[in-house]
């Protein structure tokens, strides 16, 4: 079925009215058109490619494509959902940040229209963290995330047991931060109990726990309660190693062996709570309640520049197109800097960004502040467009393959924005949405919400 050149949607709620209007959708070139392009162009088959058309039977036709109507055609992929776009083709899975949280475009692409809760877990605790996609020894696709109770659970995304919670542990405190996946399945994660936790998931068990710090007890009070809290990261980089923020920031192997500690000459370092962005030129770039970005050295920990802000830099990085680093502060600035550390320019919000920033591929910056509004940002600072919404917004913004952004906001809302600004959808929840969303191949969008509940939606 082919859908109206526009979707006006109108919906009701406490606060008011909501009137939306979807974006065009894509159109392809017709089947019969490429035809004659290729009889008039002289287009002809070789020994690498299957015939444009002539084919009767899949076999006809090379790799995985199938043969429609005498076309060779790739074949729609498994879990696709009526009303969605397809995953593409072939995603781009060049390593660009590591850890979960990469600043590239997810693979998969989100519901064209306002879509439904498909399933629901009740996880008993706030989800802060975004939840990290995986698959099982049977290929499903599982979200695994923690929570503020220190639960940490795997729920399947799509298909068959859509929601069903295959994965269940208990870590020894609250988690904030993401958790880290590696090649082989296992999951890295930290807790407020000054631990960094290594998971296997088919067992449900904790493979190995490393004790972080020299905060006695981990649980007093005020800052230095909190100065040891493993919640920046874990990042996975691209030796294989972790790197993870608590007091200051450490490199871990996936063995649990410490490698090395910065700072070393502080007997108690700030707390780090931005997740580490390991650069491509071999440098962790952090922020910390220290009010400084700093860069080290991955092999050994030396550091190689600062950047003074003067407020707490609880904010992620993430690298630009052209090797820029950006990362929000407290003091309500977007900071754009080279990498030699120096300032390229700053953008400055009404409040708080604490927030990753989301780098489209055209170089595009999109962030996220507790004013309450979205901002999308070219390459140089400038402001295309802003997006308010009616509450603060601790959630990262997320990108699908298609370029739209989703972000939840603390006014209960979730949105999905065009690159151009305009709002496709807006579905309302029973609370504020702090945790940033999660995209499966098959279009799933996967967020976690205050009320302690995990929601699939498409």
């Amino acid at each position: 079925m082919i859908p109206h050149p526009y979707h006006l949607h109108i919906s009701m709620s406490k606060r008011g009215i909501t009137i939306g209007l979807d974006a065009v959708p894509r159109t392809g070139v017709p089947r019969g058109l490429l035809c004659v392009l290729c009889a008039v162009l002289g287009c002809r088959p070789d020994a690498n490619h299957e015939p444009l058309t002539g084919c009767t039977k899949d076999v006809d036709c090379k790799g995985a494509r199938i043969c429609v109507d005498q076309l060779c055609v790739d074949p729609e992929p498994k879990g696709a959902l009526q009303g969605q776009a397809a995953e593409p083709a072939q995603p781009d899975d060049s390593w660009r940040r590591g850890g979960p949280a990469g600043d590239r475009p997810s693979r998969g692409r989100g519901p064209l229209e306002a879509p439904k809760a498909a399933w629901e877990a009740d996880l008993g605790s706030v989800v802060f963290a975004r939840p990290t996609l995986g698959t099982d020894t049977e290929g499903r696709t599982v979200a695994y995330v923690g929570t503020h109770a220190g639960r940490f659970v795997g729920v399947l995304t799509d298909g068959d047991g859509a929601g069903t919670i295959v994965t269940d542990l208990t870590v020894g405190g609250m988690v904030w931060s993401t958790a880290a996946r590696d090649a082989r399945g296992r999951l890295y994660v930290g807790a407020d109990d000054d631990t960094l936790y290594a998971i296997d998931p088919g067992s449900s068990k904790i493979a190995w726990s490393k004790k972080l710090g020299n905060c006695a007890p981990a649980r007093a009070p005020g800052p230095e309660g909190a100065r040891c809290d493993v919640d920046g990261g874990p990042t996975l980089g691209p030796d294989g190693d972790l790197y993870v923020g608590a007091d200051g920031v450490y490199r871990v192997t996936t063995a649990g062996e410490i490698v090395w500690h910065w700072p070393t000459d502080v007997d108690r370092p700030k707390h780090v709570f931005s997740s580490p962005l390991v650069t491509e030129d071999g440098l962790v770039v952090f922020g910390g309640q220290d009010g400084f970005v700093t860069a080290l050295d991955t092999a050994d920990g030396t550091q190689k520049w600062r950047y003074k802000v003067g407020a707490d830099v609880d904010g992620s990085a993430a690298a630009g197109i052209d090797g820029s680093v950006y990362i929000g502060a407290d003091d309500g600035r977007m900071f754009a800097l080279r990498t030699d550390g120096s300032l390229k320019w700053s953008f400055v919000a009404q409040s708080d960004i604490r927030s990753s920033v989301a780098v489209a591929p055209d170089g595009t910056i999109y962030l996220s502040s507790f004013d309450g509004n979205m901002y999308s940002l070219d390459p140089a600072g400038n402001v295309r467009w802003m997006l308010p919404t009616g509450g603060r917004i601790a959630a990262s913004p997320v990108l699908d393959a298609d370029g739209v952004v989703y972000v939840g906001s603390q006014d209960d809302r979730l949105y999905a924005v065009t690159a151009e600004g305009k709002v496709r959808w807006n579905v309302e929840f029973p609370t504020d949405i702090d945790s940033s969303v999660a995209i499966t191949p098959a279009g799933t969008l996967v967020v976690g919400s205050d009320d302690g509940t995990l929601r699939g939606l498409r």
